[in-house]
């Protein structure tokens, strides 16, 4: 039998910084909202929470857009139903032929010379937001009020992001 004690090094229990005080931060807002609170802030590669959830908002928008699309073009209540359940898997599926059309992208870029980066994140990155805010300007248009919402608050987030992207450059905090 093997039992397990967790030994977490002083560092980790501060917070994950020698001051336990910085924390790591992705998108520029998060990094804003912190230093306004008093907390020091540092760019991260990787954040954990938010890519999870900017992860499950590009997904909801990329669903409800889909659906509101295709959900007119079915009748029967029960076919509804079905392309209701199987959306999430083909909207999931798309995004993986997303991102492997984006790497024969990058790929093409880089035979080139000119795409030079080490991965392909950042190409990604702006690829998938560019999607995503077309798709939210297209839910803007429309009649209905939680789809024109679901529009306006990616757009609105995108709009604090690029003002604290600014922000933050005039403060020389970026």
């Amino acid at each position: 039998m093997v039992f397990v004690s967790p030994d977490l090094s002083e560092t980790m229990k501060d917070g994950g910084s020698p001051s336990g005080r910085e924390i790591g931060y992705a998108f520029a807002l998060p990094r804003l909202i912190a230093r306004l609170g008093g907390r020091r802030a540092r760019r991260a590669e990787f954040s954990r929470w938010e890519a999870y959830g900017m992860g499950i908002l590009v997904f909801g928008v990329s669903c409800v857009f889909v659906a509101h699309t295709l959900l007119p073009l079915v009748r029967p209540a029960f076919a509804q139903l079905l392309v209701l359940l199987l959306l999430p898997f083909a909207v999931w599926a798309a995004f993986l032929l997303l991102y492997y059309v984006n790497s024969l992208m990058t790929a093409l870029l880089r035979r080139f010379g000119l795409y030079s980066a080490m991965t392909n994140n950042l190409f990604q990155h702006h690829v998938i937001m560019s999607l995503t805010t077309l798709l939210a300007l297209l839910l803007v248009r429309d009649e209905s009020g939680w789809m024109k919402s679901l529009g306006v608050f990616w757009l609105g987030l995108l709009f604090l992001n690029l003002i604290s992207i600014l922000f933050l450059k005039f403060l020389h905090e970026l």
